[in-house]
């Protein structure tokens, strides 16, 4: 379990007003490398699968918080995680969350309870600190999270 190349401990995922998801980086279309040079790529790493499925349960339920205030359900989310080499074991996941709408105190509160009722951050609970973090989303990732 590298962090490098194909393997970058970063993951960028994007949900649009439509619901769809879409991984902006690293791309699908670069899988990384099979076992050997015979082969066939492999896709993402384990590592980037439980980063797919935190992000994906975590903008899910953030849409919903959105949807129900009434406000803009497009969002991008980035998942940065740090590996222990020597343990063999992810020892921390930061999420930032970029939003369009800008969220009262009250909200971000509201927000933070209920994306800790995601399942898979559930899971992780306990073994794997995940750190969130929500700041505005600026124009260029707006576009970049509705084309598609």
């Amino acid at each position: 379990m590298t962090d490098s190349g194909h393997d970058a401990p970063s993951l960028t995922l994007c949900r649009s007003t439509r619901g769809q998801v879409r991984i902006l980086s690293p791309c699908s279309a670069q899988p990384s490398e099979g076992v050997d040079n015979n082969s066939t790529p492999l896709g993402y790493n384990p590592v980037q699968h439980l980063a797919i499925a935190l992000g994906c349960c975590m903008t899910e339920f953030a849409r919903r918080f959105l949807e129900r205030r009434n406000l803009p359900q497009t969002l991008v989310a980035t998942l940065d995680w740090q590996l222990d080499g020597r343990h063999c074991r992810i020892s921390r996941i930061d999420l930032t969350l970029r939003l369009l709408a800008d969220l009262s105190k009250e909200e971000r509160h509201i927000l933070d309870r209920m994306m800790n009722q995601c399942p898979v951050h559930q899971a992780l609970h306990g073994n794997v600190p995940v750190h969130i973090h929500v700041q505005q989303l600026d124009e260029e990732q707006r576009r970049l999270a509705e084309e598609g």
